[in-house]
């Protein structure tokens, strides 16, 4: 009998199809196959909140072939992972309600990507996740490349070329694992393979020890995703020449799936490796932190500016991880899944003025809570939150980590310093944001008869407001449910040695 996280992954695929025989009323076939990712993921969340633990539920093999098979189940990160991406791309969906060019091909690739991310989240199999985890690259390839701005081509071909670059060493690790393992016990089952760190340590690749080779391979491939300085370039292009349906998967979605190959991959399949590469990465993730929010400072364009924030805000991931405390592992993946609802937010608040007035410069703007009152309210509360206001999502997850950088001492303590700098500098680029596009007069007089939010962009931007608040002011069963295995996570690496 099929089970449900494997209709996660099929709802969307045979919707897809659907999509393409549905014309216009392919919106409604694509809504509907994202909520059941959306349902599936929520009820596994509810269940690690109520019952805590590191373990893995709803549980599904079935045989394939070369040693893979179809094995998935989640734990606390998976299942918040997968009804985030549920709730995103069902927003996603309705943002792009109105979508008018080819409709039904539109929705069809978004479907398709949907069932990609939901496999990457969900399987435990190294082949079908390095399957799952480049095929999704053609969908956004054609999303951007076709529904994009006028410099579509070049932001999807620089897209898909740095992404599928970052991976081409996977590959090779996956290979390798093939090889190295006798033919009567092969497998690529994740829990497996992780257990076996040891024979990983001692069997040499390319003059490297396999350990040393698939840590930095699989590093590269998320570091790309996160995206991390300086393999991040690919991303402001992407986000300015994607409509806005398309950014809000980016920064919602796309850019977890870094932060979950470290998490699920890197660090419980090479933990000895994790130990030694784990202050660059820190410093990495503070160098991302700090630069990419003193850039986001200059930027003109409203779209620039919220993907050099997502720059900055993930950077943070990176160094709760690398510290490898309680605190800092849970928060670090709390602030990936804040980030899919902040971001969000704000591409799709972007989408709306640059609706009505065809540009996003944010000189073009001026005193827009006159004309449009509930679109100043959320923009002012999704940039609050993006500041790290207390009380908003935008704060659990990076107190978490900046405390557990505190409590490790010495050189982590530094790094949490520095990265605390970023506080002020988000606070600047947002608030100075605020203030040129809904504070004070109104500096362009036929922006007077801007329409506010219509029923379509409240109903999008709702949902991620109300999370925004819930998840700020009560961050306890998001925490509860995610910690068990972060800890689950330390112990293994710490334990190595």
């Amino acid at each position: 009998m099929i089970g449900a996280l494997t209709w996660s992954v099929l709802a969307p695929l045979l919707a897809s199809v659907l999509c393409l025989l549905a014309g216009r009323a392919a919106r409604w076939v694509a809504l509907g196959a994202m909520l059941v990712p959306l349902a599936v993921g929520s009820a596994a969340l509810v269940s690690f909140v109520r019952q805590p633990g590191a373990d893995f539920r709803l549980l599904e093999s079935y045989p394939w072939a070369l040693g893979a098979a179809w094995t998935v189940g989640v734990d606390g990160i998976g299942a918040a992972l997968l009804a985030l991406t549920g709730l995103v791309m069902s927003i996603a969906t309705i943002s792009a309600w109105n979508e008018a060019r080819r409709p039904a091909a539109y929705h069809a690739l978004v479907c398709l990507l949907t069932a990609a991310v939901v496999t990457v989240f969900t399987t435990l199999d190294l082949l079908v996740f390095y399957i799952a985890w480049e095929a999704l690259l053609l969908p956004m390839l054609a999303l951007i490349g076709l529904w994009g701005g006028e410099q579509r081509r070049y932001a999807a071909i620089k897209f898909f070329l740095f992404t599928l670059a970052g991976s081409i060493l996977m590959l090779a690790l996956v290979i390798a694992l093939w090889v190295v393992q006798p033919e009567a016990t092969r497998s690529f089952d994740i829990r497996q393979l992780a257990g076996q760190w040891r024979l990983w340590e001692s069997t040499s690749v390319l003059g490297v020890s396999l350990a040393r080779f698939g840590f930095v391979a699989v590093l590269l491939a998320a570091l790309v995703k996160v995206p991390a300085v300086p393999l991040h370039t690919w991303l402001p292009h992407a986000h300015v020449q994607a409509p806005t349906a398309i950014s809000v998967i980016l920064a919602g979605i796309l850019l977890k799936l870094g932060v979950y190959a470290l998490y699920r991959l890197a660090w419980p399949l090479f933990p000895l490796q994790a130990l030694v590469f784990d202050h660059w990465i820190a410093v990495l993730g503070v160098i991302g932190i700090l630069w990419a929010a003193w850039v986001a400072l200059g930027q003109q364009d409203l779209k620039r500016l919220v993907a050099y924030a997502s720059v900055s805000h993930m950077g943070f991931c990176l160094l709760g991880l690398a510290g490898l405390t309680s605190s800092g592992v849970t928060g670090g993946m709390v602030q990936a899944i804040t980030h899919g609802l902040g971001s969000p937010l704000l591409f799709l608040l972007v989408g709306v003025v640059y609706d009505r007035a065809h540009h996003r410069r944010i000189d073009g703007f001026g005193g827009l809570a006159t004309p449009m009152p509930r679109f100043a309210w959320a923009l002012l509360l999704a940039s609050l939150s993006g500041a790290g206001l207390p009380g908003l999502a935008g704060f659990p997850g990076e107190a978490l980590v900046l405390f557990g950088s505190y409590t490790a001492g010495g050189w982590w303590s530094w790094l949490g310093a520095l990265a605390t700098l970023s506080v002020v500098l988000s606070a600047a680029y947002l608030l100075w944001m605020l203030k040129r596009v809904i504070y004070g007069p109104l500096r362009h007089p036929e922006q007077a008869a801007f329409p506010d939010l219509d029923a379509r962009e409240q109903a999008a931007i709702l949902p991620l407001l109300l999370l925004l608040l819930l998840c700020g002011v009560w961050p306890t069963p998001l925490v509860a449910a995610l910690r068990p295995a972060c800890e689950a996570l330390i112990t293994h690496v710490t334990g190595a040695p």
